[in-house]
């Protein structure tokens, strides 16, 4: 037994020796590059070159001759430290958690991408196209919102297909509840409920569906003074200009004029109906309420989380104050592992946004499990392991360290980001 121990601990050395070897190997190899300047002197200060850069002036011996593909590549290059460094950086992220920390601790910088660099770059592109998908996906979800919630039994019968378009009527909103159903999963809407436009300033539609469905999803409305009018007015222009339209406009013509309008009145005689609970003003108002918010979250988000940082930083030092190691050490470790936590929450905030859209109700309970739930466990097991090798302490210590350092940390980040979204709720009632 003894033996068989001795032998995993003795593999898992000469495995540590090969990967410090490969690393020592690719140190050299890119030292070695063979990369020339295309002058011998600087452009800007016309010191003789020894190398990529003047050691002078520090420019870069740029090919002004290049293709457009090498500026772009040179631009990542010179700006995040994009070269073949990254995919070596990440691999050893993953798969050797705190390995980073300890080289860029002991001085081995330039064969890495520095970690506030990648840090940086990773946030900027993920909270970029977050808040551009957020801000379609959140409008959905308020209209899904302001919809009447669909009955369980009806939406049985809708997949059942028991349901037909038997009844037509006049309504406001009806592309709503089709967006509503979808969300649930239904998936032959478009068969059951007709919607037909009638003008182009009409306001509502020709709708056909199942009694059902509007007994129970749909109650009475009216237009307001202004669409009464509007209505009026295409109703009478139609009238009296009928014989001089042109074929498109007779056919719009012709569905204005099957309005039964009330000619002393105005008012449109048939009943109108309405699947909202929301009126249209307050509807606006919501999407101008989430609308500020989202463009006030996307502009502070980023600050909130590089203000994270060095209070993350400033726990593990109080965590881990008898190793007595620098606060720029601690500073690191910090970054490399809120890096990770990005990348690792990147498939999950998406597919958040995703379940807001139309279609997407229906997900599995795996599928919850996995976005909701798989990233946070991962997220702990990096950070066990990575304080593990950082800071050297037995596996009993540094599970019950890790432990009370999340809860303490996500207990205090947790509150800082609730009270930052209270206050841009209320300035945002406040401003709409």
């Amino acid at each position: 037994m003894f033996t068989t121990f001795t032998q995993i601990i003795r593999i898992f050395q000469q495995r540590r020796q090969r990967i410090r070897r490969n690393l020592e190997a690719a140190r050299l190899r890119y030292a070695r590059r063979h990369t020339y300047p295309q002058y011998e002197r600087c452009m800007n200060c016309g010191t003789p070159l020894k190398g990529m850069y003047c050691h002078r002036c520090g420019q870069y011996a740029l090919d002004i001759h290049q293709p457009l593909w090498k500026y772009i590549r040179q631009y990542f290059e010179n700006m995040y430290q994009f070269d073949g460094k990254i995919w070596m950086t990440l691999r050893l992220m993953f798969t050797r958690p705190g390995f980073l920390t300890n080289e860029f601790n002991a001085g081995k910088i330039n064969s890495y991408v520095h970690p506030f660099r990648l840090y940086m770059c990773v946030s900027v592109v993920f909270f970029a196209i977050f808040f551009m998908v957020a801000g379609d996906r959140t409008g959905t979800a308020l209209t899904l919102m302001s919809t009447n919630e669909v009955p369980k039994s009806l939406l049985q019968k809708f997949r059942q297909g028991s349901l037909s378009p038997d009844t037509t009527v006049y309504a406001l909103d009806a592309a709503s509840i089709t967006e509503a159903l979808k969300h649930k999963g239904v998936g032959n809407v478009d068969s059951v409920i007709h919607i037909a436009s009638i003008g182009e300033d009409i306001p509502f539609y020709k709708v056909t569906l199942p009694h059902e469905l509007l007994d129970s999803c749909f109650f009475r409305t009216s237009l307001s003074d202004s669409q009464q009018e509007d209505m009026f007015e295409q109703w009478k222009v139609y009238h009296f200009a009928e014989r001089i339209l042109d074929e498109e406009e007779l056919a719009e013509s012709q569905r204005v004029l099957s309005l039964p309008i009330d000619t002393l009145t105005g008012q449109l005689s048939a009943p109108l109906y309405s699947c909202m609970r929301a009126t249209t003003n307050e509807q606006l108002r919501q999407q101008a309420v989430v609308g500020y918010v989202l463009g006030q979250l996307s502009k502070w988000t980023p600050f909130y989380l590089m203000f994270l940082l060095p209070l993350f930083a400033l726990l593990l030092k109080a965590f881990e104050r008898g190793k007595r190691m620098p606060y720029m050490h601690h500073f690191a470790h910090a970054v490399h592992i809120n890096t990770v936590a990005l990348l690792l929450f990147i498939p999950a905030s998406f597919w958040i946004l995703e379940t807001l859209g139309p279609g997407a109700g229906r997900t599995g309970k795996f599928a919850e499990v996995l976005c909701y739930y798989l990233p946070t466990v991962l997220l702990y097991l990096y950070l066990l392991m990575s304080m593990r090798v950082v800071y050297g302490d037995s596996w009993g210590k540094t599970i019950v360290k890790s432990f009370l350092f999340s809860a303490v940390f996500t207990l205090i980040a947790s509150g800082i980001a609730i009270w930052l979204v209270l206050q841009l709720i209320l300035a945002a009632i406040g401003k709409v």
